[in-house]
């Protein structure tokens, strides 16, 4: 039976999933010669029949590899770029060369699907991880996500080449290697020496570091000038060096449950402090905060008595939670939380609207007596010190980030995958 014929049965088969495996694999019978006319299909045939294409093309393999890249480099309409770019995700490791040579490709999407693609393989792609590393520090963003996520994917079997990288080159590729260690096993993939070389890098992309992207859901500021009481009243350990990205990329894996030497287990987590930008250090703890590893008040009431003032920031935007504290000297000055009984302790602050402002101010309602219009995080953040979400390239910026611990002797070796430089 001929292709169209096969193909217009793959139409008919609908959810068989019987009767599809058998025309897939008829389809993929001819080998190379089957490859292109497969491709162009994929333009006409319904969503079903093309999973079974993209079968069928996977079965052929490295012919049909190569005719998706040449496929895709002259589609013009978004669906054929959609459906050749799960095509070229799907192929299996006998692809390795091919989708190490699209990694040269002049197309970014082509390169962008090759890394797809090697993600996919995982553990089986760990052969390509030189051709992967140039791309951790690409300019485009999206690349750069995408590599990441590929040499994570690639796990611990990188190590060995990495690690061989670090020690005979190419000289090029050995900062690249570094990053990579550090993304797919933390400071437990590294040794003393590249230890010590990654906190040299840190402390060369800190001078260079932008303040963007910083989160707007939970947060901690501390007055720059008086900074360093916050570790120990906060109780943290092992303070290591940090550009921003690498701090935020951390809170994406910020806890760690480890053995303790009695046999007890326990949950550290990883905290981050950034530079001091605009006069304020700012303190990310989100999985701590949120699950109530401090008690607010109090760790506020610490944290002002060591540095002089502590605020505390958090709002949900599904429970449409606000909440905003002020510590000074070691005692609460003053806090909203909406859903609070009652929601304003304090006095009003110099800077806070009377309720009688609003447009919709009734007498006769019940207020408490020390309520005001300031239930805004994002405005009380920026009347206190710092609103996140006008952070810049234009917002002045000195020192450099802090990883610190929540528990003494764990270290940040347990803490993996999330070291983005």
């Amino acid at each position: 039976m001929d292709q169209g014929a096969l193909l217009a049965e793959l139409e008919q088969a609908g959810r068989d999933k019987e009767l599809t495996a058998r025309i897939v694999r008829r389809l993929a019978e001819p080998g190379a010669d089957a490859a292109p006319g497969l491709v162009a299909a994929l333009g006409t045939a319904s969503r079903q029949a093309m999973w079974g294409l993209r079968d069928a093309l996977r079965l052929i393999g490295p012919p049909a590899f190569d005719a998706a890249v040449a496929a895709r480099a002259r589609a013009e309409k978004v669906p054929e770029w959609w459906e050749l770019g799960h095509v070229l995700r799907g192929f299996d490791e006998r692809c390795l060369p091919q989708y190490v040579t699209a990694l040269s490709h002049p197309m970014k999407e082509i390169r962008q699907q090759a890394l797809g693609g090697l993600e996919n393989l995982g553990e089986a792609a760990a052969g390509a991880v030189a051709a992967v590393l140039p791309f951790l520090n690409d300019r485009d963003s999206f690349t750069r996500y995408k590599a990441e996520r590929t040499i994570r994917a690639i796990g611990r079997q990188a190590g060995p080449e990495l690690r061989g990288i670090r020690r005979t080159g190419p000289a090029r590729l050995r900062r690249h290697a570094l990053s990579a260690l550090a993304l797919i096993g933390g400071e437990a993939a590294l040794d003393e020496r590249d230890l010590r070389a990654l906190e040299r890098l840190v402390r060369v992309k800190s001078a260079q570091d932008t303040p963007r992207d910083l989160p707007e859901h939970r947060w901690l500021a501390v007055p720059g000038a008086t900074y360093e009481g916050l570790f120990d009243a906060m109780g943290l350990h092992d303070r290591r060096p940090c550009t921003i990205a690498m701090g935020l990329s951390a809170m994406g894996d910020d806890t760690a449950v480890v053995t303790a030497p009695d046999g007890t287990r326990r949950t550290a987590y990883r905290v981050f402090v950034t530079p001091e930008l605009d006069g304020w250090r700012l303190i990310y703890a989100d999985t701590p905060l949120w699950e109530m590893h401090w008690d607010v008040n109090a760790l506020l009431r610490r944290i002002s008595a060591a540095c002089g003032q502590a605020q505390f920031f958090f709002q949900d935007d599904h429970s449409d939670s606000m909440v905003w504290i002020l510590a000074l000297d070691g005692a609460v000055r003053r806090s909203y939380w909406r859903y609070g009984e009652p929601e304003w302790q304090g006095d009003p602050l110099d800077w806070e609207e009377p309720l009688s402002e609003d447009p919709d101010f009734d007498p006769d309602d019940d207020h408490e007596p020390n309520a005001t219009l300031a239930s805004s995080v994002d405005a009380a953040a920026r009347e206190l010190s710092l609103d996140p979400t006008g952070v810049g390239q234009h917002t002045p910026l000195r020192g450099h980030g802090w990883l610190a611990i929540t528990e003494e002797g764990v270290g940040h070796g347990p803490f993996t995958g999330v070291l983005r430089i």
